[in-house]
């Protein structure tokens, strides 16, 4: 994921100027939209509405940074002192499986997107999260974007549980945020299939192609079954997610 990026940056926080990107308008940033979500709509969370764009940004690069240190400090204490409490304690409650969830711990679907295997994988996910999320962000506010980010996550390692342990008979443990922003970027290019990306920096590359042929080179990966480690379920799910999550926004069903 960590190969494309939108070739337009603003200040501090990455807040890209919608307006430069040619975002549609959509039924759901319009005021009729905007007077139904007062209604009903608006009485889940609220408050959350209120919570400044920039805190969610970084709240979630911080929470990332914070358990993938906890989880190197418990990697550390098993490999020098030989204690393997915290990581043990790390593993179940940080990734997500059948047996956990039999376990009863129906909380790791959430937990495990802010967990990452290694310094490669939380800085792909980093960076790619740094590029895209902002604009998604923007368009769809405080609220609705912790919905889409943690609703499509842990929808997504749902759905890659259940696939492989009907499917494949097997039971890995999964991690990351990939699915997570995965739907976000799906999200964004329903709202905004004519943004470009850049491929590795360079070559510009319409949104709505790029996350097209992710979604198809994750499907085949998932169905031939040559994912290994990289969740390509779970990829498949988050985009999955972040297109269902526009359609239900479009018709106004939540």
């Amino acid at each position: 994921m960590s190969f494309l990026r939108v070739p337009l940056r603003a200040s501090a926080f990455p807040r890209f100027n919608i307006s430069r990107v040619s975002l549609p308008r959509r039924p759901f940033n319009s005021s009729s939209s905007r007077r139904y979500n007062q209604g009903y709509n608006r009485r889940f969370l609220a408050f959350l509405d209120d919570v400044p764009q920039d805190t969610v940004f970084w709240g979630i690069i911080g929470l990332n940074g914070l358990v993938f240190a906890t989880s190197w400090w418990a990697k550390k204490k098993l490999e020098v002192e030989r204690n393997p409490a915290l990581f043990i304690w790390m593993r179940k409650h940080f990734a997500t499986s059948w047996s956990s969830l039999s376990a009863g711990r129906i909380w790791t679907p959430f937990t495990s997107m802010f967990a990452h295997a290694d310094i490669p994988h939380i800085l792909f996910n980093g960076f790619t999260f740094y590029f895209m999320a902002p604009i998604t962000l923007q368009i769809l506010g405080s609220r609705q974007f912790l919905f889409l980010y943690l609703g499509g996550g842990a929808i997504a390692s749902l759905g890659s549980i259940a696939y492989n342990k009907v499917f494949r008979n097997r039971d890995p443990y999964s991690l990351g945020a990939s699915a997570a922003i995965y739907s976000a970027i799906s999200f964004l290019a329903f709202s905004a299939p004519k943004m470009t990306l850049l491929l590795y920096g360079i070559i510009p590359v319409p949104i709505w192609l790029a996350v097209s042929g992710i979604f198809t080179y994750d499907l085949y990966r998932t169905a031939a079954d040559k994912g290994g480690t990289d969740g390509t379920a779970a990829h498949v799910g988050g985009i999955m997610a972040g297109a269902g999550y526009y359609f239900l926004r479009l018709f106004r069903i939540l």
